[in-house]
């Protein structure tokens, strides 16, 4: 049968048709959907750090307590499924994602461009300034006083990445400037104690729970030499898991009801909004 012209251009334009409805399809089908895996098993895994309170620690008894874990709960309970909380050091917070031991980290991750690569991360709902803290007694009176001292921090943070901007121009001004780092900011703290290191470098909300519960022993020191934003974070690409995120802590802010589990944990509350101010 001989194929005319037109009847050629009809085939192609159905076939392309076809093809343009089925693309969406697909596109929908290759998204990952942790959302629907979490209501399939009736188990939400939250990934959360337990030794950096307010945020994340372990009660009296040893259960997991403080803000993320308070949070966690609330999204279980607003999803209709168990709570599992899987501890994560600081610097298993993506790694535990990516190998997919968690559905969401709750764990003070601050929103970056090198970790945007990695994972997807939610609204802004938690903010924090980077300061040092030594001990009482330290003749270090400001920020610029560690040139030349020995600084503490914990692998692969930001109060890390952010210190070894200053570090590697001070190295070159004072070649006894040192740094350590450690695997867990309970490390971070113990090397303080001991003498290890003269000063440790973390969020200021952070320090400000270690120094109540250390009364006298040791304070903190500035400027602050970085601010962050942190939000919860998923698997890269998981977006229906994003979308749906969003709009839970979102309906939170609105209700008023993020404020309140905030004031609960004693940690310092923003309205979640992209608005970065100091």
């Amino acid at each position: 049968m001989k194929i005319t012209g037109r009847k050629l251009f009809c085939i192609l334009g159905l076939v392309l048709l076809i093809g343009g409805m089925a693309l969406p399809a697909m596109a929908q089908q290759s998204l990952e959907n942790t959302l629907d895996e979490v209501l399939s098993r009736g188990v939400l895994r939250v990934g959360a750090m337990l030794d950096w309170p307010p945020g994340g620690y372990r009660d009296a008894k040893g259960q997991p307590a403080g803000l993320f874990v308070d949070l966690a709960t609330r999204m279980a309970k607003d999803l209709g499924v168990k709570l599992e909380i899987i501890e994560t050091a600081s610097a298993n917070r993506i790694p535990a994602l990516v190998a997919k031991r968690v559905d969401v980290s709750i764990a003070a991750l601050t929103i970056t461009p090198e970790r945007a690569k990695v994972v997807n991360f939610s609204i802004p709902m938690e903010r924090g300034a980077m300061v040092a803290m030594v001990p009482a007694n330290s003749s270090i009176k400001e920020f610029s006083d560690l040139k030349g001292k020995t600084m503490g921090t914990v692998r692969g943070t930001t109060p890390e990445i952010g210190y070894l901007e200053f570090y590697e121009k001070w190295k070159k001004e004072n070649p006894n400037t040192k740094y350590i780092s450690y695997d867990s900011n309970a490390d971070q703290v113990l090397a303080l104690k001991q003498g290890k290191v003269d000063a440790i470098c973390e969020n200021d909300i952070w320090f400000n729970d270690v120094m109540s519960k250390n009364p006298g022993q040791f304070r903190t020191v500035g400027p602050p030499y970085y601010y962050e934003w942190c939000g919860l974070a998923v698997r890269k690409g998981d977006l229906i898991w994003l979308q749906w995120i969003n709009t839970w802590l979102w309906d939170l802010m609105v209700r008023g009801d993020l404020e309140k589990i905030y004031a609960k944990s004693g940690f310092p509350y923003w309205p979640v909004t992209p608005a970065y101010v100091k």
